[in-house]
């Protein structure tokens, strides 16, 4: 029986919660969060108990894995915290931290402790997102020349709330939406080698950018199109590959295709597995990395390495040209 903590009580630290619930061999022990109403509310929700802070956690009981789901800008001196109070499984939300000193910071000190870690980048755990992985790296695809992933929606209300406050997230939408399309790209078509990155912000009072163009480049010459806004009346979420040999697009709680050459015309790809359990095959897989029965998942380096590419990102926009990674 794993004995899991989980710090932070707002929507992510919820669907941790939820996730944990629907694995057999898992006990929420505790929600962590200062905010003791939401706190206390969520606790009943889960049946479990409510703490408002790490340390109040720790002088009831100890838990063999801390879930971190809070602003960015904390998730080092929670990881820190946790890891000298002698917890050696730490699963983090995306992105890793606000800045990458931090982010690199939190790496040393997992390091050190010899933990086992997991940056929180969900969609890795899409079905359909794990069935384009196989089918690049079986070569059906042929080299990929375009990948191309968006995510956008309209976010009411954004200027109340921490994602608009640079001191706490780090940015707008592309260091919050568009690291999991970074990580993507790293993830189906190899390590980015150059970046190039545009913003726009068009909603009043906000202090980040809530639009943004990321380009990436890898060495084989793939090159990536992620594009996230919170403005837009109708949103999207799709993740499209084109390939010399064939094409993929995927829309997310929509329809999954393919076409190959010789094909007449598009396949669809059944999905099996709802897109919303992605929170509960996460840390399944994280489970299994501990009990040695998996033998990958987004890492430590991972996370690091997208709060990189991110802060290149930023440089390229104050500097308006290409950055080398």
């Amino acid at each position: 029986m794993y004995k899991i903590a989980i710090v932070g009580c707002g929507w992510v630290g919820q669907q941790h919660a939820d996730g944990c619930r629907a694995i057999k061999g898992c006990k929420i022990i505790g929600m962590v969060d200062p905010q003791m109403e939401l706190t206390k509310k969520v606790a009943a929700q889960f049946n479990t108990a409510a703490y408002g802070s790490l340390d109040e956690l720790f002088k009831k009981d100890k838990p063999d894995i801390i879930s971190v789901c809070t602003p960015p800008n904390l998730h080092r001196a929670i990881v820190e915290e946790a890891l000298k109070k002698g917890v050696r499984h730490i699963i983090s939300e995306k992105p890793l931290a606000h800045n990458v000193v931090d982010a690199r910071a939190i790496q040393k000190a997992v390091k050190s402790a010899k933990a086992t870690f997991m940056t929180a980048f969900c969609h890795r755990f899409v079905e359909p997102i794990m069935q384009i992985k196989k089918i690049i790296d079986s070569g059906k695809l042929g080299e990929v020349v375009f990948f191309r992933n968006q995510f956008s929606s309209r976010f009411d209300g954004v200027q109340q709330r921490w994602f608009s406050n640079p001191k706490y997230s780090g940015g707008g939408c592309l260091i919050d939406t568009s690291v999991h399309s970074i990580d993507l790209f790293r993830y189906l078509c190899g390590e980015a080698k150059s970046v190039s990155a545009r913003t726009a912000s068009r909603m009043a009072g906000l202090k980040v950018e809530d639009t943004s163009c990321v380009l990436l480049q890898n060495s084989a010459g793939s090159i990536g199109v992620i594009e996230a806004s919170w403005n837009v009346a109708i949103g999207q979420a799709y993740l499209e590959v084109s390939g010399t040999k064939g094409k993929i697009i995927y829309e997310y709680w929509g329809p999954f295709r393919a076409r190959f050459e010789g094909d007449k015309d598009w396949r669809d790809i059944p999905i099996k597995r709802d897109i919303n359990r992605r929170f509960e095959d996460e840390i399944r897989n994280f489970i299994g990395i501990i009990e040695g029965k998996k033998s990958c998942g987004p890492g430590v380096e991972d996370g690091v390495r997208a709060n990189e590419i991110i802060d290149a990102a930023y440089r390229s926009i104050k500097m308006k040209k290409w950055i080398a990674l």
